[in-house]
């Protein structure tokens, strides 16, 4: 049993390996690109009691209509008022935004020439987008010197500031002390922040493949104050072929009280799960 649980992650690590040899153009510059909807006003900001999040890896942006497809089954049950996307191009990302009416904030890390297409993270909400930032974060891949970052935004909704990170970390194509420091740079930044606003999200894609990991990555967010909001969902993922099943996606936040959270997983439009969670303020 021993010995078929190593072949497996072995061939987890090589796949992933291979997967990340790809041809990138890094956007180094931290002001640029960016791209938005223009912040158009969606609906009257009346106050709330809570707050319905979906952190999504739409894996490469391929599976946009089908996502949307999904997500409109979402909304008819529960409008949700912030999207976290990773792995977006723009295109995905306007007509993600166009099928639902959401204003989006959009920033992509690199240009994949095997794919012909930006590679970023969005957020995606029914309030307005101020203060765009993107984060670099630390280390690039050697494989092909690939850069991840974070897509930052301050979400004004239901009366409320609420600021707002779309994050993307590396795979187990880097060293786990590598992996360590990038989310040690988002805890910073959102410590740093934290002492402008009352209200914190942060989700997405932490690949955190292993166990230990996973722990290692949920105890810093614990540690400096941020609340783990989908601890109870399960595994958020699947890969090789779905013989694997990690937990890889997270919502953390200041300022909210758990209220629900679950995983959407008869979703077919990633080898990611849509989560969701309901916070109370």
């Amino acid at each position: 049993m021993r010995r078929c649980v190593v072949i497996k992650w072995f061939g987890i690590i090589f796949w992933v390996f291979l997967s990340s040899c790809r041809a990138l153009n890094f956007y180094g510059d931290a002001n640029r690109p960016i791209f938005d909807s223009g912040q158009k006003e969606i609906e009257s900001q009346e106050p709330s009691d809570s707050l319905n999040v979906v952190t999504f890896n739409i894996k490469k942006a391929r599976k946009i209509q089908l996502a949307i497809s999904e997500m409109k089954e979402l909304e008819r049950k529960t409008p949700v008022d912030i999207y976290l996307l990773q792995e977006m191009n723009e295109e995905g990302v306007e007509a993600i935004a166009t099928g639902l009416g959401l204003n989006y904030l959009y920033i992509p890390i690199a240009y994949d020439r095997s794919d012909k297409k930006d590679i970023g993270n969005a957020i995606l909400t029914r309030g307005t987008i101020e203060h765009p930032e993107k984060l670099i974060l630390p280390h690039a891949k050697w494989q092909n010197q690939q850069r991840r970052s974070v897509t930052i935004g301050e979400v004004n909704i239901h009366q409320k500031k609420i600021l707002v990170f779309s994050v993307h970390t590396e795979t187990v194509a880097m060293s786990r002390k590598m992996r360590a420091d990038q989310v040690d740079s988002v805890i910073r930044y959102g410590q740093q922040e934290a002492a402008h606003y009352k209200y914190v999200l942060i989700g997405g894609d932490f690949n955190t493949a292993f166990r230990g990991y996973s722990r290692s990555v949920v105890n810093k967010f614990n540690s400096n104050g941020f609340n783990w909001q989908t601890s109870r969902v399960g595994s958020t993922a699947k890969a090789m072929m779905g013989l694997v099943s990690p937990v890889n996606d997270y919502l953390f936040s200041k300022g909210f009280v758990f209220k629900n959270a679950y995983v959407i997983r008869d979703s077919k439009s990633s080898d990611h799960y849509p989560v969701f969670a309901t916070l109370r303020y």
